[in-house]
């Protein structure tokens, strides 16, 4: 006998904190980044493209807290679309997305709940990609939706490229109250949760961040950091644990020593450490006048394995989480 799974009943278990609002987001830009690695495996960065566009109210409706003094408040966020020119939803990606829990990307780290994050903070995922099947350029287009689930759609006209645009519509008052409301704070955000494809060899596709005129780029970011970086490993019984650190210019944002807790290229959780380590203080020196800030990656199989469904911590007994931060 065959098990049947409710979609409604798998987004309603769920869970996704008010402060992960902008996870959802974080997931479809990866998917983004992933499928552009997938056709430009040797060439990514340099072939790469991904946009992030914002939407908002056109009229009528003010986020209030979204102002400051000497700010005027910001227009309500709708929804966000997602573009790239990756590989699309090819058959096989498009059987992975229709299987809830699938394991199609398992070995970078993917667990197939992604798109249930979605549902949880938006009412609706509208989807248009094309994709080459046997050197013919092919099309499809879905929409996506706790009350319908998959519902596809004629296949779009005036296909030109491979790529795909995800469309999370009717962001949900929750989420949206407790979400980054300008621009910069939005890329800011996908860039630290992201930074891994930034920092890896090759670097990552270019990726902006548009709200009607005003465009970020996320490599500039990068820039910004003004780093230089060393890797390192260590064992916590018998369990590697890679460190990427990082020696940030103290100018950076948020200039405190911090380590960020990473699972399947993604940061999921970061803690200050600064007066956790004799010594490490928000401003140090390596013998010259130049300043910087100590940052650490810390990634391993280990958490890619214990990390949870909705990528907000990890299941991991206290002890070991202490050894690993006090190593």
């Amino acid at each position: 006998m065959a098990l049947k799974t409710s979609l409604a009943g798998r987004v309603r278990n769920t869970t996704l904190p008010k402060t992960h609002a902008l996870l959802p987001l974080h997931e479809a830009v990866v998917n983004g980044i992933q499928a552009i690695d997938a056709r430009f495996p040797d060439d990514a960065a340099g072939r790469g493209r991904l946009t992030v566009r914002i939407h908002r109210e056109r009229q009528g409706a003010f986020d209030l807290s979204a102002g400051s003094p000497g700010r005027a408040p910001l227009k309500i966020i709708t929804g966000f679309s997602v573009e790239d020119n990756g590989i699309g939803f090819t058959p096989d990606n498009m059987t992975s997305f229709e299987t809830l829990d699938s394991d199609y990307k398992a070995g970078m780290g993917c667990r197939g709940v992604g798109r249930l994050l979605w549902l949880v903070a938006f009412d609706r995922v509208e989807v248009r990609s094309a994709y080459y099947e046997g050197g013919t350029l092919a099309g499809r287009q879905f929409r996506f939706s706790v009350s319908q689930d998959v519902v596809r759609d004629d296949a779009p006209d005036g296909l030109t490229d491979a790529g795909s645009s995800v469309c999370l519509e009717g962001f949900k008052k929750p989420y949206q109250q407790s979400a980054a409301k300008t621009v910069e704070a939005i890329a800011r955000e996908i860039f630290e949760h992201c930074i891994w494809y930034f920092l890896r060899d090759g670097g990552a596709p270019d990726v902006f961040v548009s709200d009607d005129d005003e465009t970020f780029s996320l490599k500039d970011f990068v820039e910004e950091l003004g780093h230089s970086e060393t890797a390192a490993s260590f064992e916590v019984k018998g369990q590697t644990f890679e460190m990427l650190n990082l020696r940030l210019k103290t100018s950076a944002r948020n200039a405190t020593p911090r380590l960020h807790w990473c699972a399947a290229n993604r940061v999921v959780k970061d803690e200050s450490i600064a007066g956790k380590l004799p010594g490490l203080y928000a401003r140090m020196k390596d013998g010259t006048s130049t300043e910087f800030t100590y940052v650490c990656y810390l990634s391993s199989t280990y958490l890619n394995d214990h990390v949870r469904a909705d990528r907000t911590d990890f299941d991991l007994p206290e002890r070991m989480a202490g050894d690993a931060t006090n190593t």
